[in-house]
Parts: C-alpha cells; sequence; structure tokens
C-alpha cells in the first residue's frame, strides 16, 4: 500500500494550491458577497485545465483521473472554503464525464470542446419539488412527439441554470425523466443531455429563477421548469428507458469530490481555529492549554485525516474501475463515494460548529468568515448530491446485502 502521491500528483497539487492563492483565495469572500463573478474565474479555470478535468484530449481534456481531481478539489476548498469555486468544479469533472461515456460522438464533439475552454456548462438536473432523493421516482416526463423529445417538469435545486444561460454557447445538464409510467420506477427513467442553451440560442419551454440560499453564495442554484422543452434524439444519454445506472454513476463519482472539498474547508477551518486558540488568553492562559480545547482538536484532526483517507481510496477506485480493473464494481465505487461523503462531511460540519464555539461571540459577526465556510458545507450536509441517510443506505446495501430495504 502506498499512501503518497506519485510525482506528477505531488506537482498537480502544488500548481492548483498556487492557482488557488493568486486566483481564488483573494476574491473568495466577495465572491460569497456577490462582489465578484464565478463568470470572472471561469477563464482563468479553463487555461488551467481545471474545467472538465477528466475529459480526454481528443476534446481538449486534461485527461486527469479522479484521484487529481479530488487533490484539485480539497485545494480549491482551502482557497475558496464556501466552496462556490469547488462547486463548479466538481460538477464540471463529474457530469462532463458521463456525456463523455454515454453520449453520441456528434454531441461529445459539439460540446466537450467548448466545456474545456470555459464557454458550455454541464450540471445536474435531477431534484424534484416531491422528493429528491428518489431518483426512480423521477416525475418529469419526456414524450416523442414529431422526431423530437419533448421534456415537461419540474427541477427545484439546479446549480448553475444562470451561468449556463450567461455563457457565449450556454450548456445543459444531465436530466433524468420519465419516459414510461410510475409504476415501473426505475425501468422507465431516461436520461438526456438537455440544453437549455446551445450555441447562443435559448432553447423553448424554459423557466427558471434562482433561490437565495443562506450560504454559498458565490454559485447559484435555480429553479427550473420545462413545458415541452424540445431535445433532439441525439443528446439522449445511452438509452431509452436504461438512464437510472447513467445517472446513479455520475453521483457516485460527484460524491467522492464532494468529500474532498468538505475535506478542503474543514482544514480551513481547523487552521483558523488552531491560530485561534494559540493567540486566544483566557483565565491568563492560551485556550488551547486547556484539554477542553486541545482534546477536541486532536479529535477532529483525527477524523479528518481518516476521512480524507476514505475520500482518495474512493477516488482510487473510480480511477482502477474506469482502467478496466476486474477487481473493482461499480458498486464498489458507489459505496466508497457514498463513506467518502458520509464521513467527510459529517466531520466537516462538526469542525465548522467547535471552530465557531472557540471563536465564540465573534464566529457571528460577518467580519469574522468562519460562518461562511460552515453555511457552504452544510449545503451538503442537508442533501445536495443525496442526503446522509440515503449514503447510509447505499453502503448498508453493500455490506449487508438489498434486504436491508
Amino acid at each position: 500500500m502506498d499512501f503518497g502521491f506519485s510525482r506528477e500528483e505531488v506537482l498537480f497539487r502544488d500548481s492548483v494550491r498556487e492557482f488557488g492563492e493568486r486566483y481564488v483565495k483573494p476574491h473568495w469572500i466577495e465572491l460569497d458577497e456577490g462582489k465578484y463573478s464565478l463568470l470572472d474565474l471561469i477563464p482563468r479555470l479553463a487555461e488551467h485545465g481545471l474545467v472538465g478535468l477528466t475529459i480526454s484530449s481528443r476534446y481538449g481534456g486534461s485527461e486527469g483521473s479522479f484521484l487529481m481531481a479530488a487533490i484539485a478539489a480539497e485545494e480549491l476548498a482551502k482557497a475558496d472554503p464556501s466552496l462556490a469555486v469547488p462547486v463548479y468544479f466538481l460538477l464540471e469533472t463529474a457530469w462532463p464525464f458521463i456525456v463523455q461515456r454515454y453520449a453520441k460522438d456528434s454531441v461529445k464533439e459539439e460540446v466537450l470542446p467548448r466545456l474545456v475552454k470555459g464557454e458550455a456548462w454541464i450540471g445536474i438536473a435531477s431534484t424534484e419539488p416531491q422528493g429528491g432523493s428518489d431518483v426512480a421516482g423521477e416525475r418529469t416526463e419526456a414524450k416523442f412527439v414529431n422526431g423530437k423529445w419533448l421534456v415537461t417538469g419540474e427541477k427545484s435545486m439546479v446549480t448553475g441554470v444562470s451561468i449556463a444561460l450567461k455563457l457565449p454557447y450556454g450548456g445543459g445538464f444531465v436530466t433524468i425523466t420519465r419516459t414510461g409510467p410510475l409504476e415501473a420506477r426505475h425501468r422507465a427513467i431516461t436520461t438526456f443531455l438537455l440544453m437549455v442553451k446551445r450555441n447562443g440560442v435559448v432553447n423553448e419551454g424554459i423557466e427558471t429563477r434562482e433561490w437565495d440560499e443562506w450560504g454559498r453564495h458565490g454559485i447559484p442554484t435555480n429553479y427550473l421548469k420545462l413545458n415541452n422543452t424540445p431535445v433532439d434524439p441525439d443528446f439522449i444519454l445511452g438509452e431509452v428507458n436504461n438512464g437510472f445506472k447513467i445517472a446513479m454513476e455520475g453521483f457516485n463519482v460527484a460524491r467522492t469530490i464532494i468529500g474532498a472539498a468538505s475535506i478542503g474547508s474543514a482544514m480551513w477551518l481547523l487552521e483558523q481555529g488552531r491560530e485561534w486558540i494559540k493567540q486566544r488568553v483566557v483565565f491568563g492562559k492560551p485556550i488551547a492549554s486547556y484539554q477542553s480545547i486541545s482534546f477536541k482538536y486532536a479529535e477532529l484532526h483525527a477524523r479528518l485525516e481518516a476521512a480524507k483517507l476514505m475520500v482518495y481510496k474512493a477516488a482510487w477506485l473510480a480511477d482502477k474501475f474506469y482502467s478496466g480493473d476486474p477487481a473493482v464494481s461499480i458498486s464498489d465505487v458507489a459505496a466508497a463515494g457514498a463513506m467518502a461523503k458520509m464521513l467527510a462531511v459529517e466531520a466537516a460540519v462538526d469542525t465548522g460548529l467547535e471552530v465557531m464555539k472557540w471563536f465564540g461571540g465573534m464566529s457571528y459577526f460577518r467580519e469574522t468568515p468562519i460562518a461562511r465556510a460552515l453555511l457552504g458545507i452544510l449545503s451538503y450536509y442537508v442533501g445536495a448530491e443525496g442526503t446522509q441517510n440515503i449514503m447510509r443506505l447505499i453502503i448498508a446495501r453493500q455490506v449487508i446485502g438489498r434486504e436491508v430495504e
């Protein structure tokens, strides 16, 4: 077993760290306050090869591994602990990879080169008003009419619609739809790359608005309503009624990168806490000298180290699977991704809450940015890319068996 990075991975980590220090860290609070736009940063991310990191060089991508994606997400989160930039990075790493695997060549050749240049967006449209984690119960319908698919329904939490509409080319979303009866569940799910804007032209039948979120303000989350929105048949991912597994595959890898981003933000929080408890004097001594503080710091540090190992194992397993290693199954990747998200996000939230207590009342002021990081992490604690209990269900199915359902 090797717990170290290769020379190439170390150089990559250092380059992302330098990028974060130079281009992200100076602006992350302005980004969170709406005084700086993610659209201004996307071209720099693209120049650095961080948009569509896992995309083939055939389409202009970097052909990076998921281990490299985890490294990058962690470093970007240290530079932007509110997680806006890491969330953009992980979405444009996981879901374009799924498009690359399952879209027709003509679609890949049109969209992916524009994505890696920072001119296009690919995201995920899954959560609906009546439920989020029950993907097999999606109610957004797609019907084939006069040579095109017409999609009607609501997606209540979609990251990046506003960005896709502002980018030069535009972009689309891996959109989970129902193409058969509701009682058919996962056997009637089809995934499309539904374009909200293509070649600068906004699609028909689209209504959208931004949610006003408590945190992670630097990247928008939208409500998306589709009313007979047309989708060219070439934009089906995989086959009709066989899209459930494709969507799950995207969530598998996204969760691993989420875990890495959560670790990066939590490490930033812990570093802020370390400096504070060494300097803050109470009853004549730094509060770090009190075991109630120092022991808790040690516990959180150990939990983050353990969660980080799980994140990197999950990324390593994904790379093994996609390189064709027969010893690794897609179920292994799914379970590891769920473990990574579950452990990392919960450890990160606990870290944020504890560091806020160390700062005391100061943590409640906008001038102290601790809460900004915690609010970003909470977006994944409460459900984005699957609730924490869904992570437990995925793990339980793997280690106990499907009879736990």
